[in-house]
């Protein structure tokens, strides 16, 4: 009888444990994989490639928790937009490229409203939290398949964020693209940390009224407008980058609109069309610039 009760009480326990890791909120973490040669849970061909990407995306979104692998070395052809939900994370193996398809047609356009510049990376439904999109290399193929399109026309952009809580990238090259490489906006707690922006079409980094932004130890070469812009943001840091440019573009960092606790400082800013730091229209509170070295810029 008492070995009987004893086995009753070891079944009871390893339910219980079993069950409270989901009574607490507690999440499944797993990773699914994409490749291009046969070897994923998800397999590209190199032709439309978004399809089984979104495709695992939604399998993540439906499984919080989870990493959507892209196993390289490999160029993933991108015709339409990647959808990433919540509790997510988009990563590459070494060598992974995501690239816009050629012969698209145009995407956004200066009449777009910021929700509707379509871009290679938007977040699934309305809003997102908690989204990790890291070692990847994001590239626009401007001058590649889109040498046509006037750059800053909000044309192709290479990342288009929107209402999400929660956003790290991370080992990130943004690389010849048309329009912004990240246009984050009505969105909170966001982390932009050792990223590279090659060479984009308008801002590396434009966040548009958005509550607590880190942006660093990134390099940013510009082309058009500037490395960064924070335009009506509260709790905006900017860090340990480098900014310069190709030829071409605005600042280092242009700030605008209605701006609280901001801070620039250790950056680096040199050889640029502009003056590094830019105020445009802004009604400023405990905004903090200091320490940044400054050489050769306009």
């Amino acid at each position: 009888m008492l070995n009987r009760q004893l086995g009753t009480l070891f079944l009871v326990t390893c339910l219980i444990l079993t069950t409270v890791p989901a009574a607490l909120g507690g999440q499944n973490t797993q990773t699914v994989t994409v490749a291009g040669d046969g070897s994923g849970d998800y397999n590209c061909d190199g032709v439309d490639d978004h399809v089984q990407i979104n495709q695992a995306l939604e399998y993540a979104a439906n499984n919080p928790g989870t990493t959507v692998q892209l196993k390289g070395p490999f160029t993933y052809d991108i015709g339409d937009s990647l959808l990433i939900g919540s509790e997510t994370t988009l990563e590459g193996d070494s060598d992974v490229t995501i690239k816009l398809a050629k012969g698209l047609p145009v995407w956004g356009g200066r009449e777009s409203s910021i929700a509707e510049k379509k871009a290679m990376l938007m977040i699934r439904g309305s809003s997102a939290s908690n989204v990790t999109i890291g070692n990847l290399t994001v590239d626009g193929s401007q001058s590649d398949y889109y040498p046509d399109v006037r750059l800053g026309t909000s044309c192709y952009n290479m990342a288009t964020i929107v209402n999400c809580n929660g956003l790290t990238i991370q080992n990130v090259t943004f690389q010849n693209g048309c329009n912004d490489a990240m246009l984050i906006s009505q969105s909170s707690n966001i982390m932009i940390d050792t990223v590279t922006v090659n060479k984009c079409g308008h801002d590396g980094v434009y966040a548009y009224h958005v509550n607590g932004i880190t942006v660093k130890n990134s390099n940013f070469i510009n082309r058009t407008n500037s490395s960064v812009r924070f335009d009506s943001v509260t709790d905006g840091v900017m860090q340990n980058n480098e900014c310069t440019t190709s030829g071409g573009g605005y600042a280092g960092l242009e700030l605008q609109g209605t701006l609280v606790n901001i801070e620039a400082s250790g950056n680096y800013f040199h050889d640029l069309a502009a003056p590094a730091i830019v105020h445009l229209n802004t009604k400023e509170t405990n905004v903090n610039i200091h320490d940044n070295r400054i050489e050769n810029c306009g």
